[in-house]
């Protein structure tokens, strides 16, 4: 990606907005006042008039602009696992896609159980499909500027039946702004203190702009350049080689931290009054990622396929029928020379030239860098307005494209010997969504309370995802292969032929929604959706009830149960993947491949079908004085849940099957995974949200927030084999069961300061499948983080801060687990990172 360039037209940009913007009236201070207007009212989660979160029959997060950007961080992920306590997000290093675009878990469920919600409008999937245990394909909310946010609203609550498919935990609305006029700059830097690395720059704007005379234009951008940082400590193995004395082994041969990372989003918010009741809106963004990532390290002693081939090093006779006899030199050190093999391979290799080891480029092993380039973009378009009889429509097209092209460097794929590359584009995964949508909505005078309101409305909606390739040296079956060498560029190998193509799914659906104050105290309401997936699996219908009944003018019970449904994206449908993964702590190449492959199903494997869900919850809103509290119960069994079933290992006669079936490589393959319906949970918990605002007159004012939840998930049912002991264990144990989340916010004059605390539990870790014995819990900790900001002249704000403050790091590997291969020296998949205290400064600008 050329941030560079794309740098040098953002600030162009933002230089004549900003030019344009001194030409409109400033009235900052008026534009505050309505965000303060508007921060309590939710428009998610019913299609009624707004009303507030208190209000509301379904639990329901609101929170402001100013809640993100009083906050250090610049990832939206991160900025809600601060806000959410159901919210999780784990820090990703080597992890494939994963640590392309994040997953995160609401309510213990997998990112793609939750909806994510634009303005109201679906937003569309990335092209990246996870790996791991999940098989997750979801939005990525990373390409959301926060800056271009007015509020965000977390319904927490399944609505299926209102929206469609994904909202089994819930719903995210991101809401952009609406200005009109004025501008706003902020930018930061910081660093990890830990080792002075992971070193951060960002930028962000936003202008608004006039549009006629109620019309406007909000635009948006923002800039982050994340460099990499390293916790890692040198494998046991790198350091045998070194002490026998290999001396071309990189210190440390693996890192482990967070990747390198240049993300520019561009986001624009357009509103214009067409007259006579109608609005014309469009809304979009383009975003560009470049992500790098350092993969596992290759021994050179014991890499099979690259470096050795039994017990003997690896060699390739260049001129084959010559009568050329390549040396024999068996792995380890030669007990009479004391050399190593791997040196004594390099010289052998370097002195005959018609004997080639791929230890004359890598004499100390190699570790690949792994990465993406990520480019998408996204727009809807409608026009909403209100008919002579009343009824209110919104008729809108939504569109959205993401595209990610892997590479992979410092590597080989070794079946092409002396000839290969060292650097590879594995290929290119692409996803495109297309939306049309007519929503309507009346009042109807029923006799009771208040009208009966009734929304109705069509969906259509086509997805696609494709395979393509970009470079046929990543799958290349080169000559060498019949000699034991790897095929493939080693570490992520190309999609080959059969493993390209381009899958669609296509659906319709049909709604209605009512909502009555059947009293003044009760509030009931219903909702239906018929939705049919004709051309793969066929049709679902959910429904949903609703009831809010006011015990007093300010405490409301309240109460929902529904049925709900996911289904499986095409890209988790369809693809398959190798690359390198990690069984019992050992990197070990694995096929992931899809379920209705031959070999799949003679492990179980069928096509995928959507997930189905009971939902309900129970709760109660209050407000005692000045505190604004909600305690809420939820309940969700998740039936057909899509995890990836257990590995299982390759045989010869399976490879030879897996490579008639179009999976080039599979003899290099050890082990596979495929998709699967055939797992049932169940997921409870329970959530206290509470928050409270002090006035201490010329002391300035306080307002603090608390939110705690309790999470339990529980394994019902799975067929025996699909699932290892550490894969149940890491589902119903492996996040914490409590979380809690903190904040207290003080204001005095020109100052304010922030200082915020985030409780993680134990959670339950097993580092060897097939050894109970060291299984254990994995402490509980508290993150603090705060800062102090200064406002001069209404317009310029200093901050300093940190995240982490008392460098708190999880918990180290402990020595039972740490093994020949062992690159990390804390866990890695704690709530929180294993990089320390962050301190950064910034600045904003507001005009």
């Amino acid at each position: 990606m050329k941030i560079s360039k794309l740098l040098t037209m953002s600030s162009v940009a933002a230089l004549l907005g900003s030019i344009a913007a001194t030409t409109a009236p400033v009235a900052m201070a008026q534009a505050q006042g309505q965000d303060a207007d508007i921060e309590e009212v939710v428009v998610t989660g019913s299609r009624r008039a707004p009303r507030t979160a208190l209000d509301s029959a379904a639990p329901v997060d609101v929170f402001s602009a100013t809640d993100f950007q009083d906050q250090g961080t610049a990832d939206i992920n991160d900025l809600l696992r601060n806000l959410v306590p159901t919210f999780n997000v784990d820090t990703q290093d080597i992890n494939d896609s994963n640590s392309l675009v994040r997953p995160a878990t609401l309510r213990g469920l997998p990112a793609d159980d939750t909806l994510v919600l634009v303005n109201g409008k679906r937003r569309h999937r990335s092209a990246a499909v996870q790996f791991g245990r999940e098989g997750t394909h979801f939005p990525d909310i990373a390409q959301i500027p926060p800056i271009a946010l007015r509020q965000v609203e977390v319904l927490r609550d399944g609505s299926a039946a209102q929206y469609g498919s994904d909202a089994i935990a819930g719903v995210i609305n991101f809401m952009l702004k609406e200005n009109s006029e004025g501008l706003s700059i902020e930018t930061k830097t910081g660093m990890y203190t830990e080792t002075d690395d992971g070193q951060l720059n960002y930028m962000a704007a936003n202008l608004g702009l006039p549009l006629g005379e109620t019309g406007f234009a909000s635009l948006s951008m923002d800039m982050t350049n994340q460099k990499r940082s390293d916790r890692s400590i040198q494998r046991g193995d790198a350091q045998a080689l070194i002490n026998a004395g290999n001396k071309a082994v990189r210190v440390n041969a693996q890192h482990q931290g967070l990747p390198d990372t240049e993300i520019v989003n561009l986001f624009a918010n357009i509103g214009v009054d067409l007259g006579g009741d109608q609005t014309l809106y469009s809304f979009g963004g383009y975003s560009e990622k470049d992500v790098e990532l350092g993969f596992f390290y290759r021994n050179p002693e014991n890499r099979s396929g690259v470096f050795t081939r039994g017990s003997n090093q690896l060699f390739i006779d260049t001129t084959p029928g010559t009568g050329t006899t390549c040396p024999t030199i068996p792995r380890g050190v030669n007990p009479v020379t004391k050399v190593t093999s791997s040196v004594a391979a390099a010289q052998a290799g370097l002195a005959d030239p018609q004997c080639f080891s791929f230890l004359e480029w890598f004499p100390g092993g190699y570790t690949p860098d792994f990465g993406g380039q990520v480019r998408d973009m996204s727009n809807a378009t409608g026009i909403k307005g209100e008919l002579d009889d009343g009824t209110t429509y919104d008729l809108s097209m939504g569109n959205g494209f993401s595209e990610i092209t892997y590479f992979i460097s410092n590597t080989t794929n070794p079946s092409m010997g002396p000839d290969s590359p060292t650097s590879f584009s594995p290929g290119i995964y692409t996803t495109i969504e297309n939306n049309l949508n007519l929503d309507l909505s009346k009042a109807f005078e029923v006799g009771m309370y208040s009208p009966l309101n009734v929304a109705y409305g069509l969906e259509w909606r086509r997805e696609i995802f494709k395979v393509a390739s970009k470079d046929q040296d990543s799958y290349r079956v080169g000559p060498y292969a019949n000699l034991g060498m790897g095929v493939g560029s080693d570490g992520f190998q190309g999609f080959g032929p059969d493993q390209q193509g381009t899958w669609d799914r296509k659906n319709w659906s049909i709604y209605a929604d009512l909502e009555v104050d059947a009293t003044e105290r009760l509030l009931l309401g219903a909702a239906i959706r018929y939705e049919d997936f004709y051309n793969t699996f066929g049709d679902t219908t959910n429904g949903k009830l609703t009831a809010r009944y006011a015990l007093t003018d300010t405490t409301n019970l309240r109460s929902t149960i529904s049925t709900g449904f996911r289904a499986p994206s095409p890209g988790q449908a369809n693809i398959s993947n190798i690359s390198t993964g990690v069984v019992d702590s050992i990197p070990v190449t694995q096929g992931q491949i899809p379920p209705t492959n031959p070999i799949s199903q003679l492990f179980g494997g069928t096509e995928l079908t959507p997930e189905k869900s009971r939902n309900f919850s129970i709760g109660v809103a209050t407000e005692i004085g000045g505190l604004d509290l909600t305690l809420d119960y939820y309940r969700i069994e998740l039936r057909d849940r899509i995890l990836n079933s257990a590995t299982f290992d390759i045989t010869e006669a399976i490879a030879q099957q897996l490579e008639a079936s179009g999976i080039s490589g599979a003899r290099s393959i050890v082990s596979f995974n495929y998709y699967t319906n055939d797992m049932s949970t169940t997921n409870e918990g329970v959530e206290l949200v509470g928050s409270y605002a002090m006035d201490w007159d010329d002391f300035g004012r306080t307002e603090l927030a608390a939110s705690w939840a309790w999470t339990k998930q529980q394994l019902d049912s799975f067929t025996p084999g699909l699932l290892t002991r550490a894969n149940v264990a890491d589902l119903e144990k492996g996040i914490p069961a409590n979380r809690g989340n903190f904040r207290v916010n003080h204001t005095i004059t020109d100052w304010r300061f922030t200082l915020q605390a985030n409780y993680y539990d134990e959670y339950f870790s097993v580092p060897a499948n097939a050894n109970p014995a060291r299984d254990y819990w994995v402490g509980s900790e508290v993150i603090f983080g705060g800062e102090a900001a200064y406002t001069f002249r209404d317009r310029y704000t200093f901050i300093v801060g940190a995240d982490n403050i008392l460098n708190t790091m999880p918990e180290k590997i402990r020595p039972i687990d740490i093994n020949s291969g062992t690159s990390n020296k804390y866990v890695t998949n704690a709530g929180f990172g294993p990089n320390g205290a962050f301190w950064y400064a910034r600045f904003q600008f507001s005009m």
